[in-house]
């Protein structure tokens, strides 16, 4: 599929939308002298935290480590206490890029391995695949080492409903655990039981080169899955059943867009994000949103607004919006910066937010947490006093978003939630009782009108399309915005 003429850039309502972008309650910096990188982030069961990356260093933080990179898990209590912290590998190349909890509150990782000494044992040879159980004080249980004589990598570990895994990645072994006679990358799923033993292992893309980006489970068992065709000469989407079945796929010419994340919406259709680069707006990287219908056709194309910024992950949050995460340059500094966008699930932002220090800080994911904030993990350099030195990861606690009820004093009414979906409270000075009230769209179409009958009244906006609106009663005007 070519691209075609969806593309546009981004309305901003944020402003408009009232919704006030989450705060920074609280950021640590972990790691050692030298380099440290965060790659994961979950709120545990005990209202904690735990993230994973990896380490090169063997102090402050990262005491313990046997040699080069090795896994660097943090878990901190809710109160961002560190518990404990944990190098894990051997003496040569060992990282991590997705960790869960498990039922019994302790907790499974997933990265690759170069080693075959230390906490690691049975890899066939070159990088293999590297799945690791914790208890909840972050002792090894078991671990498992997973691929052939070759380049294997899966970065990516979901639950599934039988209490097993899938892990996703790319490798281009041919022996061992990988049947890949082209002996050339490919996609990678493998499926594991409770204690790691492999209940199937496949590779995908015939004669072709391929690499997978992000999965993401499908409403109906099976995932979704978002990679890379031909060097990215193609954005491959492929959509698989539960036992790693092809049930479709959709390839996406592109010369200048790149897909990094995907999740699934409500109606079963499907957001993905990464980035694209269009020289006439940007020397740069621009962020890029595409939206897929349920059965893999693009129904539209969005650039984001920031010069140099990439999307790498986006999640459906509480309220039914979406959540993207990536970074993008801060032009005091030249520096990228961690950012989060909120928007609807038809592509209207609510807001856009940049979170920063004085360094170089990129953001690798997100979770929103119980109390309808988020918690975010990235890398952060030098020279900002938290530092220890090199890259340190990063993390961040925002705050709840605030600011959706709209509180105007020089008004004589009051409207929340605003956004909404659905009914519009309104709240009006008795001295309005029976005057008269319109709704206009942005363009000037009136398309509601009715009397205050009660200082407290409800409107029903499920009619309405997305979008912004203009309520207006006597000579004062508030702006409302309907979502879906």
């Amino acid at each position: 599929m070519k691209k075609n003429g969806l593309t546009f850039l981004f309305i901003l309502i944020a402003a408009i939308a009232n919704a006030q972008a989450p705060t920074i309650e609280w950021e640590k910096c972990f790691g050692g002298s030298s380099h440290d990188y965060g790659r994961d982030i979950i709120q545990t069961s005990d209202g904690g935290y735990i993230a994973v990356g990896s380490t090169l260093s063997n102090d402050y933080d990262a005491i313990g480590c046997h040699a080069f990179y090795n896994i660097f898990v943090v878990k901190l209590s809710a109160n961002y206490i560190t518990e404990w912290t944990k190098c894990l590998g051997g003496s040569h190349y060992d990282y991590a890029s997705s960790i869960l909890e498990t039922s019994d509150q302790g907790f499974i990782l997933v990265g690759s391995t170069a080693s075959n000494d230390g906490d690691v044992s049975g890899n066939h040879g070159g990088f293999d695949g590297w799945v690791v159980k914790l208890d909840n004080s972050g002792e090894i249980e078991w671990q498992k080492c997973y691929g052939g004589t070759s380049y294997d990598d899966p970065h990516t570990i979901i639950a599934t409903n039988d209490g097993g895994y899938i892990c996703m990645g790319n490798s281009n072994s041919n022996d061992g655990d990988i049947v890949n006679p082209e002996g050339i990358n490919k996609g990678w799923l493998l499926k594991i039981d409770s204690v790691g033993n492999i209940i199937w292992s496949q590779v995908y893309g015939g004669n072709i080169v391929t690499r997978f980006h992000d999965i993401t489970p499908t409403s109906d068992g099976g995932y979704m899955i978002v990679g890379e065709k031909n060097l990215g000469a193609l954005i491959w989407f492929l959509k698989v059943d539960e036992v790693g079945v092809v049930e479709w796929e959709m390839d996406y010419e592109t010369t200048d867009d790149i897909i990094y994340g995907i999740t699934q919406l409500s109606d079963g259709s499907y957001i993905a994000v990464g980035w694209t680069y269009d020289y006439q707006i940007c020397p740069y990287e621009v962020g890029l949103i595409l939206k897929i219908s349920e059965s893999g056709v693009l129904e539209w194309r969005r650039q984001g607004t920031y010069c140099w910024s990439q999307y790498y992950t986006v999640k459906v949050i509480s309220d039914g919006s979406v959540v993207v995460g990536g970074d993008a340059k801060n032009v005091t500094n030249n520096y990228p910066d961690f950012l989060l966008i909120k928007m609807s699930q038809t592509g209207q932002v609510i807001w856009e937010q940049q979170y920063q220090e004085t360094g170089r800080e990129t953001l690798a994911s997100f979770q929103q947490t119980t109390d309808q904030g988020f918690i975010l993990v990235g890398s952060t350099t030098y020279p900002w006093t938290a530092n220890h030195g090199g890259y340190d990861m990063w993390i961040l606690k925002l705050s709840p978003e605030t600011g959706i009820v709209e509180l105007d004093p020089t008004l004589q009414f009051q409207v929340y939630p605003n956004p909404t979906q659905n009914i519009l409270n309104l709240q009006i000075d008795p001295a309005l009782l029976d005057t008269p009230y319109k709704i206009y769209s942005i363009t000037g179409q009136l398309v509601h009108s009715g009397n205050l009958t009660a200082e407290t009244m409800q409107l029903n906006l499920e009619s309405f399309t997305e979008g912004i609106y203009l309520l207006q009663i006597g000579n004062q005007t508030q702006k409302i915005v309907k979502m879906n």
